[in-house]
C-alpha cells in the first residue's frame, strides 16, 4: 500500500472543505456556466473512471487511461468515487472535447480555479447525456389494503387527470400529524388527496396551508456563499383525516431511525459515496448513493437553481426510479448501523442521462429532510402503530384460493389447479408476511386479487374509480324494507329456500324500495351472485371449447368474488357502521372543506375486520381453514349459472347467520380510541373461529363451483393439458376490457338468460352514483366508505 505522504497533492486538496468548494463554485460559476457545453454544476469527489488503475508504487498518483493517446470521455456510468478522491467542483457538459480541439481555447473547462487567496480548487469534468423522457416501462403502481405509511402512493386529481405520487413519511407540529409529500402533489391548500385505501378509492385529506417551495441558498444554509442561488425544496403536507389509518413504518424498510440532522455544522464530503435505500410508490424497493451535494440545474430569471444532493446508482445497479415516486423518503443504507435506516431527505425530481450504452438512467433530485422540518418546524414520527405486517391485505382472498384447491374433486381438474397455483394464488406455506412483502409491486398479479389489484386502480381499472366494478364486489341483503314486498322484507328472507327469487328483476325491485325508502342515504345496489353467475357460463362455455388458458383464468379470478361472499361486511347495508345510528365526527362538505357532522355509528369497522383483523391472524386462519375444510361434507355440484348464483347466496345467507354484522359493529365500537392492532385482537377473540368457519365455507363452495362447470362442459374429454399456463398469457387476458367484462345490476341481465331481462331505467344505480347528488348535498355531513 502506498503511504500517504506520496500524495502531497492530494493531501492539499484533501484540506478544502465544503465550504471551500462552495466558495469557488460561486465565485467562478458563470466563467464556468458560460462555457461551451457546460449544463450544470456540483460539488463532491473528484470521480475516477473505473478503467484508471488504482495509484501503485510505481505510479503513487494513479493516472488517466489512455485510448490513441487520449482520454475517453468520463461519465457518471463509467466513473467512481474511490477512497482517495479529492474535493472537487463537478462540472457537468454534454460534449466531450479533448484539450487544444476547441475552436476557441476559452471554451475549454481548466482543471482547477485559484481562489483570491491562493487556494487551488480542481475540477472533475463529467461528460452527461440528458434525457427528457422518463422510463416508464417498469412503473407498477399498487394501493394498500388497510394501514398507510411512507411508500404507499396517493391520488391527487389535477384537471381531470389521476396523478399518482409518494408519501414520505408523518410529521408533527406537536398538535397535529401530517403526511409528508411534494408540494407539486400536495397542490393549493384544501385540496382532496385520495388513496386506493381498503382498495376503493377515498378522500384520506387534505393539502395543509404548510408548504415550502423555494428559499434562498444564503437563508437556508448561513454563512455559507451562494449568491442568487434558490433551493428547491418542494415540500408539501396532507392534513390526514384519520390517524389510526396511518404508521410511522415505511413500506418495504419497516420502522425507521432518528432523523438524520444535516445542517452547516455537519454536512460535508463525507456524504459522498454514502448508500442509501427508498421505497417509491412507482418503483418500489430503490437502492442507490449520494453522488454529489448542492446540484445546480437550471438558471431561470437570472437566479439559479439547485438540489440538496444528486442520488445515482450504487454498486453499477441502475437506481430505477420513475414518475410517481415524487415525495418517497429516503433513507441511510449503512449495515451494522445500530441506529436503523437514518430518513435524511425527500424526493421532488429526478434527472434523467443516457449511459454508456445509450439507455436511459435516472437519478433522483432530493431535499435534506432535516432543512425541512427546521423551516416547517416539524418532527419526523417514528412510533405510530409499529409493528404491523409488511405485506398487503389479500390474505383472505388467497387463503381462501388455495384451500379450495384441496377441496376440488375432479382429478384431473384438482391436477390443473395445482400446476396452476402460483397463478392463482400461493402455497399455503407461502401466504405469510415474507412472501407477501411487495406482493402488488409484481409484474403479474395473481388471478384471485385482480379483481381488486388492476380492475379498480391502474392503467386496466375498469368504469373509473366509482363503478362498475365496485358494485361486483357485494350485495347487501338485510336492509329491512317497510311496507316490504311482496316476496319478503330482506333479500335474505326473499331468497330463503326460495331459488327462483335469485333473479335480476326481484334484486332490482328490492333496492328500488329500499332507495325510495331510504332516500338520504348511500344505496346498497350489489350484483356479487350475478358477477358469479356470469363467470360460470364463461367457465363451462371456455371449457366446452377447450380453452384451458381461459378457463385458467376466469377460475381463479371466481375466487375473488367468492371470498368477498363468505365477508358478512360485503353482504350487509351495515358495512362500514350503523346509517341509522348516527354519531359526532368530521366530515367533509362539497368543496372538500371538514366540518363537524354525522357519521354511521363505528365508522371503520370495515377495514379493522377485514383487513386489520384477518392480517393480524394468519398462522390462526390458515390452519383453521385448513382443518375444517378438510373434515367439510362436499355439497351437490350444480348445472348452470343460475344454480351458480344460487349456490352463493347460499354461502351469504350462511355467513350472515353465523357473524352478524351488528355484532361486529358493537364490538368494534367497545374498543372505540384503541390503535389498529389491539383493537383487532379484541375482534379476533370475538369473532376469529367464525371467520375462520366462514372462509372455509367459501373454499368449499368455491370447488364446488369449479367441478360444475368443469363437468358441464365436459373438461375430462375438451381439455387434456394440466400443465402452467404461462403468466404473459394470463396477464393478457385480464387486462382486456371484454375479457369477464364488469356490470351492474342495471346492465348484467342480457348476459344471464331467461333470468336477465333487462328493465331500462334512465337513472345511475350504480353504488356511489350520481342519482345520489341531490341527497348527499342536503346530507353533506354524512360520510360512508364503499367495498
Amino acid at each position: 500500500m502506498v503511504t500517504p505522504d506520496l500524495f502531497a497533492t492530494q493531501t492539499d486538496f484533501n484540506l478544502l472543505s465544503l465550504h471551500d468548494l462552495l466558495a469557488a463554485r460561486d465565485n467562478f460559476h458563470l466563467h464556468l456556466i458560460n462555457k461551451a457545453n457546460v449544463i450544470a454544476t456540483a460539488v463532491g469527489r473528484y470521480r475516477i473512471r473505473s478503467s484508471d488503475p488504482w495509484p501503485s508504487q510505481e505510479h503513487p498518483a494513479g493516472g488517466d487511461t489512455l485510448v490513441h493517446g487520449q482520454r475517453p470521455p468520463r461519465t457518471l456510468a463509467n466513473s467512481e468515487v474511490r477512497s482517495y478522491s479529492w474535493p472537487a467542483i463537478l462540472v457537468f457538459v454534454s460534449e466531450w472535447v479533448q484539450p487544444g480541439s476547441f475552436s476557441n481555447p476559452e471554451d475549454a473547462v481548466p482543471p482547477a480555479v485559484y481562489m483570491p487567496n491562493g487556494q487551488k480548487v480542481p475540477i472533475c469534468v463529467i461528460l452527461v447525456e440528458k434525457n427528457d423522457v422518463r422510463p416508464q416501462d417498469e412503473a407498477n403502481y399498487s394501493f394498500p389494503a388497510g394501514t398507510i405509511g411512507g411508500g404507499y402512493p396517493v391520488v391527487c386529481d389535477v384537471q381531470g387527470q389521476e396523478h399518482i405520487a409518494s408519501i414520505g413519511c408523518l410529521v408533527t407540529d406537536g398538535h397535529k400529524t401530517y403526511a409528508l409529500t411534494n408540494r407539486h402533489v400536495a397542490g393549493a391548500p384544501g385540496s382532496i388527496i385520495s388513496s386506493l385505501l381498503r382498495r376503493n378509492k377515498v378522500a384520506i385529506g387534505t393539502s395543509a396551508s404548510l408548504q415550502l417551495s423555494r428559499k434562498l441558498f444564503e437563508e437556508v444554509y448561513p454563512g455559507w456563499p451562494g449568491r442568487n442561488i434558490y433551493v428547491d425544496l418542494d415540500v408539501g403536507l396532507i392534513d390526514i383525516d384519520n390517524l389510526n389509518d396511518w404508521t410511522t413504518q415505511v413500506y418495504g424498510v419497516g420502522e425507521i431511525g432518528p432523523l438524520a440532522d444535516l445542517n452547516i455544522t455537519n454536512i460535508s464530503l463525507r456524504l459522498i459515496g454514502v448508500k442509501v435505500r427508498a421505497h417509491g410508490a412507482a418503483s418500489g424497493e430503490m437502492r442507490g448513493e449520494i453522488c454529489a451535494l448542492f446540484y445546480r440545474f437550471q438558471s431561470v430569471g437570472g437566479f439559479e437553481y439547485v438540489a440538496d444532493a444528486l442520488i445515482g446508482p450504487a454498486d453499477k445497479q441502475p437506481l430505477g426510479t420513475h414518475p410517481g415516486d415524487s415525495g418517497t423518503l429516503w433513507l441511510t443504507d449503512q449495515s451494522g448501523d445500530p441506529l436503523g435506516p437514518r430518513p435524511f431527505a425527500l424526493q421532488w425530481g429526478g434527472q434523467v442521462f443516457l449511459d454508456d450504452d445509450g439507455k436511459a438512467s435516472p437519478y433522483a433530485l432530493v431535499t435534506f429532510l432535516s432543512t425541512v422540518c427546521d423551516q416547517l418546524d416539524l418532527t419526523v414520527l417514528r412510533d405510530w402503530n409499529t409493528g404491523l405486517p409488511d405485506y398487503w391485505g389479500a390474505v383472505g382472498h388467497y387463503s381462501i384460493a388455495t384451500r379450495a384447491i384441496d377441496a376440488v374433486r375432479n382429478r384431473q381438474l384438482k391436477a390443473l389447479m395445482i400446476e396452476n397455483l402460483d397463478r392463482i394464488s400461493f402455497d399455503i406455506d407461502d401466504i405469510n408476511k415474507k412472501a407477501m412483502q411487495g406482493l402488488s409491486k409484481r409484474d403479474f398479479v395473481p388471478l384471485a386479487d385482480v379483481p381488486d389489484m388492476v380492475w379498480k386502480v391502474g392503467p386496466h381499472k375498469r368504469g373509473g374509480m366509482k363503478a362498475p366494478e365496485h358494485a361486483n364486489h357485494f350485495a347487501d341483503m338485510d336492509r329491512v324494507l317497510n311496507p316490504k314486498l311482496p316476496e319478503g322484507a330482506t333479500l335474505l328472507e326473499i331468497c330463503k329456500g326460495k331459488p327462483e327469487n335469485v333473479d335480476v328483476n326481484v334484486w332490482r325491485r328490492y333496492y328500488d324500495a329500499v332507495k325510495e325508502q331510504h332516500p338520504d342515504q348511500e344505496e346498497s345496489r350489489g350484483l356479487l351472485p350475478f358477477r358469479a353467475w356470469q363467470i360460470y357460463d364463461a367457465m363451462v362455455s371456455f371449457v366446452r371449447a377447450g380453452q384451458v388458458d381461459q378457463f385458467v383464468c376466469a377460475a381463479g379470478i371466481l375466487s375473488h368474488y367468492v371470498g368477498d361472499s363468505c365477508q358478512p361486511l360485503h353482504i350487509s347495508y351495515l358495512f362500514n357502521g350503523n346509517p341509522d345510528h348516527l354519531v359526532s365526527g368530521m366530515v367533509r362538505n362539497s368543496d372538500g372543506q371538514k366540518i363537524k357532522g354525522k357519521v354511521p355509528l363505528g365508522t371503520g369497522v370495515h377495514s379493522a375486520y377485514e383487513d386489520d383483523m384477518v392480517d393480524r391472524h394468519v398462522p390462526e386462519i390458515v390452519q383453521g381453514v385448513e382443518a375444517a375444510v378438510s373434515s367439510a361434507s362436499q355439497p351437490s355440484l350444480v348445472v348452470g349459472g343460475h344454480r351458480a348464483a344460487v349456490a352463493v347466496v347460499s354461502l351469504m345467507q350462511k355467513t350472515f347467520a353465523a357473524i352478524a354484522p351488528a355484532d361486529i359493529i358493537n364490538e368494534y365500537v367497545k374498543s372505540d380510541g384503541s390503535k389498529p392492532a389491539p383493537r383487532a385482537d379484541e375482534l379476533w377473540k370475538r369473532f376469529g373461529a367464525a371467520t375462520i368457519d366462514v372462509m372455509a365455507d367459501g373454499c368449499v363452495c368455491l370447488a364446488q363451483l369449479w367441478d360444475s362447470a368443469w363437468q358441464e362442459g365436459n373438461g375430462d374429454t375438451t381439455i387434456r393439458s394440466t400443465t402452467a399456463i404461462p403468466q404473459e398469457r394470463l396477464e393478457a387476458l385480464y387486462q382486456d376490457p371484454n375479457f369477464l367484462p364488469s356490470h351492474t345490476l342495471d346492465t348484467i341481465g342480457a348476459l344471464l338468460g331467461a333470468k336477465g331481462v333487462v328493465i331500462s331505467s334512465t337513472r345511475n344505480q350504480t353504488k356511489g352514483g350520481s342519482s345520489h347528488l341531490s341527497s348527499r348535498k342536503k346530507r353533506a355531513e354524512v360520510q360512508r366508505v364503499s367495498r
